[in-house]
């Protein structure tokens, strides 16, 4: 998973980034609220950790603003040193989905990040999804459509099941390139552009088929269902 870590302090910054990455998760650290929310445009995630005391802009404040886009739907968690219960409930009522109280310990954090990340079906994908008239195995490494298989690239395989556990979210290119190839500093998001045609041209992810895989001008891709009904004038 690519986890995001608000947490000016330094030390505790090092220590939670190195559990994440031992679990195998990708963790991109910001120590300003503000410079956090500045990327969250750009960028995705599956999780966000937040602490409550940053410098210029509370964790508090940095929820509101999140809670406040209409299409913000990953899961935050709040890692803090405020131990009331008061505090608690607060920032659970104003839509965090989890409170870990510091000191926190690795099999804590890591349980409930899987925790939170069920709820919001992005962990564990399924062995097996169907959507409409394409049926993604796991286990097989297998993808047909209309019962008929579609040959795909091991990259295109993993790609491909990426978007489709995500359907209608928008994932950054740094997120897919993450997810996809791993940590590879030679590649571009021209890799994410090229496999991103050929995977809309072999599974005909187009809005006359009832899909629409788009490009957004310098944030990423997002994958979406068109409804039958508007079939026919997407397509125009």
């Amino acid at each position: 998973m690519r986890i995001a870590l608000v947490e000016d302090d330094s030390a505790m910054a090092e220590l939670l980034s190195l559990w994440l990455e031992e679990a195998g998760h990708e963790c991109v650290s910001y120590q300003e609220g503000q410079d956090f929310l500045r990327q969250a445009t750009n960028e995705s995630f599956d999780v966000v950790l937040l602490d409550w005391f940053l410098p210029k802009l509370s964790g508090e404040e940095v929820l509101a603003r999140l809670k406040r886009q209409s299409e913000w739907d990953t899961p935050i968690v709040f890692v803090t040193a405020r131990d009331s219960e008061e505090d608690m409930v607060r920032m659970l009522n104003q839509g965090a989905d989890d409170y870990l109280v510091k000191p926190i310990h690795q099999p804590v954090l890591l349980a409930r990040i899987n925790a939170v990340t069920r709820r919001s079906h992005r962990a564990n994908p399924q062995d097996v999804l169907t959507l409409n008239e394409f049926k993604i195995d796991q286990e097989s490494r297998l993808i047909t459509r209309h019962g008929e298989p579609v040959k795909l690239t091991e990259k295109e395989f993993n790609l491909v099941t990426l978007i489709f556990h995500n359907v209608g979210r928008l994932l950054s290119r740094d997120h897919i390139l993450s997810s996809v190839w791993g940590y590879d500093a030679s590649l571009n998001t021209r890799t994410v552009d090229t496999h991103m045609s050929r995977i809309r041209k072999k599974l005909e992810l187009f809005p006359e088929q009832g899909w629409r895989l788009s490009s957004i001008y310098h944030q990423g891709y997002r994958l979406e269902q068109i409804p039958p009904e508007e079939q026919g004038s997407a397509a125009g």
